[in-house]
């Protein structure tokens, strides 16, 4: 039998901000792999406003953007999606400006997209499949085998835990909680190393955010690498109490994605900044700073 794989597209999104509105749409709830999709941005503004919307730059390669359509105050983006799994494109920026040159940025929510594969009910035979082999599930024999398997697996569970616990004794889970700030250091010092032309800041804001997020993972124990930002934001006071680490996180993590998938190129200075705002997130959260 063969499966078709689906995509499940988050419907509607909407933001508001000063009597504006920026609404997300998809054109279809869900969708094979490969196939086109579409996702429109739609803003209400006062009259005379004008909105500029931005030009997408896709990372991964799970996802391809195959056509935009501007309109006046709306712009369709056509995606086709490739991998199976959980995928997230994180919030879209629109710019406002009203007739007194006055401007205001507004964002979409993070969207998420699950690849799912399902039965479509086409399914056909194939016939080079061997004919399935019988077996008696009421042999004694496969009673004994069931009984001595999960013997075993509780041997294992029990010497993974006493293992666990005799390393947290004697220090060693103390030494591996050291590691992820050095490897982070490393990894900031190389991004400090390198040139920052403009065309290559979503490259370069890719490398930091990934930097920022394995540490984040190692050191706080949580996804931080699969977690949105707003994800990762929202959990941050549960992990810090510390309100100026967690902005600090927050803003390097909003203006990563700005850079990867919005195609704004932050100055050569905002970079420095941001490298030296995650030099300090690093300083202030490992472990030998704050026993």
């Amino acid at each position: 039998m063969r499966s078709w794989p689906l995509v499940a597209l988050l419907l509607t999104c909407a933001v508001q901000a000063q009597g504006l509105r920026l609404t997300s749409r998809w054109s279809a709830d869900t969708v094979r792999v490969g196939e086109p999709v579409t996702l429109r941005l739609e803003v209400a503004v006062p009259p005379g406003s004008a909105a500029h919307f931005p030009q997408l730059k896709l990372t991964s390669h799970g996802a391809a953007l195959i056509e935009t359509s501007l309109e006046p105050l709306a712009v369709n983006f056509t995606f086709t999606f490739w991998e199976l799994g959980r995928m997230v494109l994180p919030g879209i920026p629109v710019k406002v400006v009203s007739p007194d040159g006055d401007e205001r940025l507004l964002q979409t929510d993070s969207l998420f997209v699950m690849v799912a594969s399902v039965l479509t009910g086409e399914e056909q035979d194939i016939r080079e499949i061997k004919s399935m082999v019988a077996v008696k599930l009421t042999d004694p024999r496969s009673v004994w085998m069931k009984a001595a398997a999960s013997l075993v697996l509780v041997g294992i569970m029990v010497l993974i835990w006493r293992t666990r616990r005799l390393s947290g004794m004697d220090g060693g889970v103390k030494s591996v909680s050291l590691r992820p700030g050095r490897g982070a250091l490393d990894g900031l010092r190389r991004l400090q190393g390198r040139d920052y032309p403009a065309a290559d800041a979503g490259e370069q804001y890719l490398e930091l955010s990934r930097l920022l997020r394995e540490y984040l993972e190692l050191r706080f124990v949580f996804r931080a690498l699969e977690m949105t930002t707003s994800e990762i934001i929202d959990l941050l006071p549960e992990e810090l109490d510390d309100v100026a680490t967690a902005g600090l996180i927050g803003k390097v993590l909003e203006r990563s994605d700005l850079a990867k998938f919005a195609g704004m190129a932050p100055s050569a200075s905002q970079w420095q900044d941001d490298l030296e705002r995650a030099r300090q997130i690093i300083e202030r959260t490992r472990p030998e700073l704050r026993q």
